[in-house]
């Protein structure tokens, strides 16, 4: 007799997963079936990217187990996962852009003949893939010269050349246009159908979810809350599953949709108007008007002197598209921006940063700061040629200055070191830092509390809020956490599917719970 611990397909079997004393997973129990496409859905921080991370060996799950046909795994790194036949495709490609096609595709896994690479062998079959899949590029091309929709197609190509029995997709679309979307669905379909394999499948656009899947998994709070057929669930219930109360215990789809679907608690958010912000705050820093263009489908936002907008939205609604576009990092496409009044159009960090704008990056050992170089190296980075006169560099006024803003914002550790010797709190903190040195109109956050403690998220809020209210600047807040902009943010807007309307909520006004309602609901709205 079939039980589901022996079911075939991948099993995830009660597993929890804690990072000190957050839950990330509580009990999380799924099958994913061959030859079936399972959406996973869920607001951010739902427990999503945990999950992935655990069925592809990154992380190990503190209970429960993973069975492949009844066959528990042991997934300690990732090579345990691909092993076992288990693909991740993340967000953030792991593809290596030295590389060419070929040798990305065959990364692990290469042809050897008589000991020597088959290098020939495995051109000819990148070729066939490329044509196969409808990947526009050569076995030779070089993965950095493909633009991100070849990338994105070439990583799951990379996958089922590995023979993986089944693939995680990591938000695959975020990045896509309309026509790239279609053909990358189109490609889910055929791998599950034609071939047999099992695919998850993490998205928040319900048109794409409902258009591919066979079943619909969903998470809030680290748990499932929604686990149905997607022939037998209607958006109305994967809305109230996701944004409704029922983090404390799993629902199945008869509770959810005999529960009062279609029943909203948006009626009672308010909205504040431009007269009231203008009148409450300074006059207007930055403002936007249909801008367009790079997977942004109309913005219209105002921020003003003194005030902290916060922007809440979905993975990949467009909020760090947004403000990479106002720091001059992505072109501006359509529409207007204006700074203080007057026409704005920056073609480069650099440009914006001369006309009063500071961006603080959701990654910053990315593209945050420079590792090799100290704390007070990376904060006068960018005023280095306020510091100058006669072709000389006033390295000691410049240094003063760097100190007296760095033991404004309370750093831990040796400001003279390596900036990679701070903890990460500390680290942000530098980074603020500079952004007080810049002495800026207008400050850009995206997560800026990402990977710090409780304490020195605290402190964090402290000089969000001092520069506001002391230094009168303008600050846009773009946080995944619905808890931090109510706390933090002035008002808050809400991007959905690459575009924002221009209507704000006050914060007392708004829950958390109401946040992501109005993200994912408009996101529904739209198919």
């Amino acid at each position: 007799m079939t039980t589901e611990a022996t079911a075939p397909g991948l099993l995830v079997d009660s597993i929890s997963k804690s990072y000190g004393p957050t839950r990330a997973l509580s009990d999380v129990s799924l099958l994913i079936r061959p030859g079936q496409v399972t959406a996973l859905i869920g607001h951010n921080g739902a427990g999503k990217s945990t999950l992935l991370r655990s069925l592809s060996g990154a992380e190990v799950p503190d209970t429960g187990n993973i069975r492949i046909d009844g066959v528990a795994l042991q997934l300690a790194v990732p090579r345990d996962a691909s092993d076992a036949g288990i693909a991740c495709v993340y967000q953030e490609l792991s593809l290596v852009d030295q590389l060419t096609v070929a040798q990305n595709l065959f990364l692990g896994h290469e042809t050897v003949n008589g000991g020597l690479l088959s290098r020939r062998q495995m051109n000819k079959t990148a070729d066939e893939l490329c044509a196969e899949y409808g990947i526009a590029a050569r076995a030779g091309d070089l993965i950095s010269s493909l633009p991100v929709a070849q990338r994105q197609m070439v990583e799951v190509v990379r996958a089922i050349n590995q023979n993986a029995k089944y693939i995680l997709l990591d938000e695959p679309t975020t990045a896509l246009e309309q026509e790239q979307v279609d053909h990358l669905l189109g490609i889910v379909r055929r791998l599950s159908a034609d071939q047999g394999i099992g695919v998850l499948l993490v998205d928040h656009k319900l048109d794409e979810v409902f258009a591919v899947a066979d079943h619909i998994v969903g998470l809030s709070g680290g748990r499932v809350v929604l686990d149905g057929s997607a022939a037998e669930v209607d958006r109305a219930a994967v809305i109230e599953a996701i944004v409704g109360d029922h983090a404390a215990a799993a629902a199945s789809v008869e509770d959810i949709v005999g529960d009062g679907v279609g029943e909203t608690s948006l009626d009672s958010v308010e909205t504040v108007s431009e007269a009231v912000r203008a009148r409450e705050f300074g006059r207007p820093v930055l403002e936007a008007s249909g801008i367009a263009g790079n997977n942004l489908f109309g913005i219209d936002l105002t921020v003003h002197a003194g005030e902290i907008l916060g922007i809440y939205g979905l993975v990949g609604s467009g909020r760090t598209r947004f403000l990479r576009t106002v720091y001059g990092a992505f072109p501006l496409g359509e529409g207007e921006l204006r700074l203080l009044g007057e026409p704005f159009r920056p073609t480069s960090p650099r440009q914006a940063i001369k006309a009063g704008v500071a961006f603080l990056s959701e990654e910053r050992k990315a593209d945050g700061f420079v590792p090799q170089m100290t704390s007070i190296e990376n904060v006068v980075l960018p005023v280095l040629g306020k510091y100058i006169r006669g072709g000389i560099l006033r390295w000691r006024a410049l240094k003063g200055s760097a100190e007296d803003v760095l033991s404004q914002v309370s750093i831990r550790g040796d400001v003279s070191a390596p900036i990679t010797s701070l903890s990460g709190g500390n680290q942000q903190k530098a980074l603020f830092a500079r952004a007080t040195l810049q002495a800026p109109l207008l400050l850009l956050l995206d997560e800026p509390t990402k990977g710090v403690d409780i304490g020195a998220k605290r402190e964090i809020y402290g000089i969000i809020r001092a520069l506001a209210d002391e230094k009168n600047v303008a600050v846009i807040v773009v946080s995944s956490e619905e808890e931090e902009l109510t706390e933090l943010a002035d008002s808050i807007a809400v991007f959905r599917g690459g575009a924002c309307d221009g209507v704000v909520y006050p914060r007392s006004s708004v829950s958390a719970a109401q946040l992501r309602e109005l993200a994912w609901a408009e996101t529904a709205d739209r198919v």
